[in-house]
């Protein structure tokens, strides 16, 4: 009887094996993702439908970097995503199989999900535009005004070096947030979406940014300190980001920080940037709006510094959180996808 019942299980081992086996090419057949499964040598041994569908050829058989030659159309803006020959965008994702050798291969259509992200998107702004034109006329009329009115000062003949430095001065300091606020405006519009990215050293990034801000940090006797805790590189676009940062330096300023520091890590095959200053801290309301477009709590303010920063991380696949304190400062932490990360997903 015991031998009757060895005799059974070691039949029926081998039938579960290959039903469990028969289950899993019936789920991988099934999914909507193109799924490859690639041997030691970069050799595509299985491949479902999906896949097939996505890149338009039949896979098994061939060799990954045949496949990559034969399908895939990298254009200056993919950033985080990669075009194919047929106009489609995809999100590749690998994994590699352990215990066996090989790597398992994920790709993700997200043609449609991205145009209609871009519908919604353009809809979005359309909506704003309206509400742009009349924040901005106000916000633009008033150091206009000004400007003019300074400039008129200085052609008067009565005028004395004192005063007409003085006049220079005030001319300057209105001119200068008109510029402000057509950055702003700019950096808003583009959102770093059609920006072409190149591989970038935060720690070079981080420094560059204290060069930029030194004439108003000056000004406005505040300190700028940081630390680098780690050097990775991530893939961005540096006039957009640098913008975004330099953005971010000015609200806290304008927050009546005194002291801002700026630390550089990495965690989890991210560069994480944060940003702390002790100015005057937000309420939990406050934090809430922080980001939407045109708000803002200053008589002379855009609302539109922390969106353009929040706008240009969500482009540069990066992510912001804020935590802040009435009365206690603020602290910003942006993370970023390593450049190593990167090149994984696309290996």
């Amino acid at each position: 009887m015991a031998a009757s019942q060895s005799t059974l299980a070691s039949i029926d081992a081998p039938m579960a094996g290959s039903q469990a086996e028969s289950r899993l090419n019936h789920q991988m057949h099934c999914l909507p993702a193109g799924v490859l499964l690639l041997n030691e040598m970069g050799i595509v041994e299985q491949a479902n439908p999906a896949a097939c569908e996505l890149l338009e050829q039949p896979l098994e058989g061939k060799a990954w970097r045949q496949i990559i030659d034969s399908a895939f159309a990298p254009r200056a803006d993919d950033g985080h995503e990669v075009s194919l020959k047929n106009g489609k965008r995809i999100s590749l994702k690998t994994r590699s199989l352990t215990p066996e050798s090989g790597q398992l291969v994920m790709l993700t259509d997200l043609t449609e999900t991205r145009r209609m992200q871009h519908n919604v998107s353009h809809l979005q702004r359309l909506s704003a535009l309206g509400k742009m034109a009349a924040s901005l006329a106000h916000q633009i009329r008033t150091p206009l005004s000004a400007a003019l009115l300074y400039g008129a000062n200085l052609a008067s003949p009565k005028l004395d070096d004192a005063g007409r430095a003085r006049f220079q001065q005030k001319l300057m300091a209105r001119l200068g947030e008109l510029e402000q606020r057509v950055n702003d405006l700019l950096l808003f519009a583009r959102g770093g979406h059609t920006q072409k990215l190149e591989p970038l050293s935060v720690v070079n990034l981080i420094q560059d940014l204290g060069t930029s801000c030194e004439a108003v940090l000056q000004q406005r006797q505040a300190d700028l300190s940081w630390a680098f805790q780690a050097s990775p590189y991530i893939e961005a676009n540096v006039t957009a980001l640098q913008g975004a940062l330099q953005n971010l330096i000015n609200n806290a300023l304008e927050a009546n920080a005194s002291a801002i520091r700026i630390t550089v890590s990495e965690l989890k095959g991210r560069a994480v940037i944060q940003v702390a200053d002790n100015g005057n801290g937000m309420t939990q309301e406050q934090q809430q709006q922080a980001m939407t477009p045109f708000y803002t709590t200053k008589a002379n303010g855009t609302g539109l510094g922390l969106a353009v920063l929040h706008s240009i991380c969500r482009a540069h696949d990066g992510t912001i959180s804020l935590a802040s304190l009435p009365g206690q400062g603020s602290q910003f932490t942006l993370t970023f996808p390593c450049l190593e990360q990167q090149e994984e997903q696309r290996a």
